[in-house]
């Protein structure tokens, strides 16, 4: 990987043999230079073929110079168990390279501007610990709309956030123990010590589905008071 490397994609993916292409397809499709950034793909030991369709986006290392450059930014790694996805990107926070850290989600995908207008912001600005933008909402039915963010609907999904590493790891990346609103945990422990930018512009492609996580409100809600509990919020 090139040492110019300023962030680094995290995609889990556990049985999202439907969607994850077009999510991989999304983060080598960017405006920022490929020498800028790195794609760690976490497999959390599927049980479907997404192992499969990853794979295919994998270069060997004695295949290298006659590959696609793009494709030289894709690193995969496998879980032999199911982790959980806050495993799955504390291993892909831990093999990271790059200065920043963005988790895509497996099921989602991000405009082709996400990465060199989200870097920009935290390049330019050391007092911001991370940068958030809104998102177009995909719909059961295929229907699309602007959701505008705030930093409250954030803490409700988690997504499209481009976090500094350092800071991370000093918080002590994401909790394990949580298997669902992990992402909720983890920026209330930032927001605690660092601050934040919303950046309005719709790049971060949010998919609702039946079967994910963020579906099971019973289970969300029940996490939550867990953690406020935890963190002392009131």
């Amino acid at each position: 990987m090139n040492n110019e490397c300023i962030v680094s994609v995290i995609i889990t993916c556990y049985n999202l043999q439907k969607y994850i292409a077009r999510a991989i397809n999304s983060c080598l499709n960017q405006t920022l230079h490929d020498s800028l950034y790195e794609i760690i793909i976490v497999d959390d030991c599927s049980t479907d073929d997404s192992w499969d369709i990853i794979s295919n986006y994998l270069v060997e290392e004695q295949d290298i110079r006659h590959s696609n450059p793009r494709r030289q930014i894709v690193r995969g790694i496998r879980h032999d168990n199911n982790k959980g996805v806050s495993a799955a990107s504390n291993t892909a926070i831990n093999n990271a390279q790059g200065r920043y850290v963005v988790r895509v989600d497996g099921d989602d995908y991000i405009d082709k501007n996400f990465l060199f207008s989200m870097t920009q912001v935290l390049d330019w600005n050391d007092d911001i610990g991370f940068v958030y933008c809104d998102h177009i909402v995909i719909e059961k039915d295929k229907t699309r709309h602007i959701q505008l963010n705030t930093l409250d609907k954030l803490l409700d999904h988690g997504a499209g956030v481009v976090f500094r590493k350092k800071y991370i790891k000093a918080l002590g990346m994401y909790n394990e123990d949580y298997k669902n609103r992990e992402d909720y945990d983890l920026i209330m422990r930032y927001i605690k010590n660092f601050d934040s930018y919303h950046l309005r512009l719709p790049y971060y492609k949010y998919v609702k589905r039946n079967g994910s996580l963020t579906t099971n409100t019973g289970d969300r809600k029940n996490i939550k008071n867990i953690i406020d509990k935890d963190l002392g919020v009131n």
